[in-house]
């Protein structure tokens, strides 16, 4: 799919000074990033990790999108210029840590912002402020295979702090192809074959393990709206019986199925909240 095509069009202009960016309620301090994937997919999630983080002196919440799918859909300079916007704003607030929710995010701002400004993934974040008392949030009980997206794949930095939370009964997948999300506009149908084989994966090892029904968790939120719509493609087909948690939604005892079909509208909402 190339950039004239309308869904790359109407991407481009939304992420070109992103237009559902919400920065009413940031402040200097610790600067919680959510980027564009989680409000999409996650509203209630959202919600609740805004009511729990709110009491809580020095930390803020700040929606932007970190301008990464410009790269690939535009250009890499369109990318740098979005991420610089971005970056000058933090700056410009005082922001003094960084906390994306989305992997994405933090490898787009692992350059220039990310060595003057510590950055710490929100698992990290979250282990933290539970252990000062600060926050309080549930283990991961339900028994499933975790995903681990593309950007944290080499180092398995984020999985690292997350391990933190789960329970005896989930493990890490061992399927290590991409979700699929990265190329979903360029090359549509590998992208369906590549999250159905994911799905399939997930299914293959949860039974393995004697887990009931099969789940994938997965921190990141594009991987999550890609998985469940083709889950939702092939049903009664092994890859379809798979269900889809984000961790962050465990963590913040939500049950939240990502929201394939309201995905503007969700973003609008948190742009105006």
């Amino acid at each position: 799919m190339t950039l004239g095509s309308l869904p790359a069009k109407l991407t481009v202009f939304e992420k070109t000074n992103y237009r559902f960016k919400n920065w009413r309620h940031a402040k200097s301090g610790t600067v919680v990033f959510p980027g564009c994937g989680f409000p999409s997919f996650f509203p209630k999630t959202l919600a609740a990790l805004e009511d729990a983080l709110r009491p809580i002196p020095d930390v803020s919440i700040a929606i932007d999108c970190c301008g990464l799918p410009l790269a690939g859909l535009k250009s890499p300079d369109a990318f740098t210029a979005e991420l610089a916007r971005v970056e000058g704003r933090l700056a410009r607030i005082g922001a003094q840590k960084l906390v994306p929710l989305c992997p994405n995010c933090a490898s787009a701002f692992s350059g220039t912002f990310g060595r003057s400004n510590p950055q710490v993934n929100v698992y990290a974040c979250l282990r933290d402020l539970s252990e000062r008392g600060l926050i309080e949030c549930a283990q991961l009980t339900v028994p499933g295979a975790v995903f681990v997206p593309c950007p944290d794949r080499a180092k398995r930095e984020w999985l690292g702090d997350l391990s933190y939370f789960f329970g005896p009964s989930v493990f890490v997948s061992h399927c290590s192809v991409c979700c699929g999300a990265a190329f979903e506009l360029s090359q549509p149908e590998a992208s369906v074959a590549a999250a159905k084989r994911v799905l399939e994966s997930v299914a293959r090892e949860c039974a393995d393990v004697g887990a009931g029904d099969p789940v994938v968790y997965v921190y990141c939120a594009s991987c999550a709206g890609k998985l469940e719509r083709v889950r939702r493609m092939f049903s009664g087909e092994p890859a379809g019986s798979v269900r889809v948690i984000h961790v962050l939604s465990a963590l913040m005892g939500v049950e939240e199925t990502p929201a394939i079909s309201t995905t503007v509208l969700n973003r609008a909402k948190a742009a105006i909240r």
